[in-house]
């Protein structure tokens, strides 16, 4: 067994967390990272942070950067191949790190990294038999890939880790959230794309959702992505109360992008969403959201976030359809979160306020 190396976060000056030589194109695989990083920045708070990818551009550099921004320092391109030749070659020979943290599991990008100049590599490859540290035997261990990211940080810092769901986002966002949906009332999000379509719950039961929301006073908010671009026009035409806030001709001096989705979800009493990097982006705002499952695993991509209902396809019939997820559960459902969130909100203007001193 690989004797562990002490690390102690005040001389932890430079840490590279590598996540895979893929092409990163996934929103909610990166979203659902946001935990670790928060939980890695408040360890380490003047390191400097490198994320290392793969091939091309990646998402936190691209359209992820707000919700990076105070928790990535620097990007970096580093493909290393699968083979059995890759732990013969040294992927950053200029560089030294003080932790490296492997979150993929092929021992040969493992070896590879160990090749680079470290003070303690932590890696799950192998049940971390290449790593420096690992978590401890009582530690419980979970599918979950947020859960699983935190983890590595625990077996870095030698203790549990623990980091808030929510992403830190520059006001601007949530002031232009505010100019979006103003006012404290009922805001719904309603999210129906994914990026499978099989993940997706019909569409028609997502419109009458909606139009249940209206009836009983509330506000539609309908988050699209680009992939659902051929859905706007048939779902404003079918909703015209609600509010469509990538809508570019509606609001055309709004930002645009994950960073508004997740300012929006600040603001919302509940959002609705399927397995989707939309979900993640709610959750991630702090939005109280009901999460749709059915071809997916929701042990293993379930939003990470406190405040979560699941509905699964498979607890309404045989086989994993989205279609068996009946519309009266939803609607069920988002009453139960809007109720809690209102009994929160009204909670909070009840309570008392402590006079001032004069």
């Amino acid at each position: 067994m690989r004797a562990e190396r002490r690390l102690r976060p005040a001389r932890v000056r430079s840490v590279l967390v590598y996540v895979s030589s893929d092409a990163d194109n996934a929103l909610g695989e990166n979203i659902i990272k946001i935990p670790f990083l928060n939980g890695l920045r408040d360890a380490y708070p003047d390191a400097h942070i490198a994320w290392a990818g793969g091939i091309g551009p990646l998402l936190f550099e691209g359209p992820l950067r707000p919700l990076a921004e105070g928790l990535i320092d620097e990007c970096l391109n580093l493909e290393i191949s699968d083979r059995v030749t890759a732990p013969l070659r040294n992927p950053l020979p200029d560089r030294h790190f003080d932790l490296i943290i492997d979150t993929q599991h092929l021992p040969q990008r493992a070896l590879a990294l160990r090749r680079i100049s470290h003070g303690v590599l932590i890696s799950r490859a192998w049940c971390f038999a290449f790593s420096d540290r690992r978590p401890a035997p009582e530690h419980p261990r979970s599918p979950h890939l947020a859960t699983r990211l935190l983890d590595l940080l625990s077996a870095a810092l030698g203790r549990s880790a623990a980091a808030s769901h929510l992403a830190r986002l520059a006001p601007r966002w949530h002031a232009a959230a505010a100019e979006l949906l103003p006012g404290s009332g009922a805001y719904v999000g309603i999210a129906p794309g994914a990026g499978q379509r099989q993940k997706c719950w019909p569409l028609e039961r997502f419109v009458a959702l909606a139009r249940d929301q209206l009836a009983k006073g509330r506000v539609p908010v309908m988050l699209l992505g680009d992939a659902e671009a051929d859905w706007v026009a048939p779902l404003r035409a079918a909703l015209p109360k609600a509010v469509f806030p990538g809508h570019r001709a509606s609001f055309p001096n709004a930002p645009a992008g994950p960073a508004l989705t997740v300012a929006i979800a600040g603001r919302l009493a509940a959002g609705v969403a399927n397995c989707s990097g939309a979900g993640h982006m709610l959750a991630a705002g702090g939005a109280p959201l009901v999460s749709l499952f059915g071809p997916t695993s929701p042990a293993k991509f379930a939003p990470y976030t406190p405040d979560l209902r699941i509905l699964r396809a498979q607890s309404y019939g045989a086989g994993n359809a989205m279609e068996q997820i009946p519309l009266a559960a939803v609607i069920a459902a988002v009453d139960a979160t809007v109720s809690r969130w209102a009994y929160r909100l009204d909670s909070v203007s009840a309570a008392p306020v402590a006079a001032a001193s004069v």
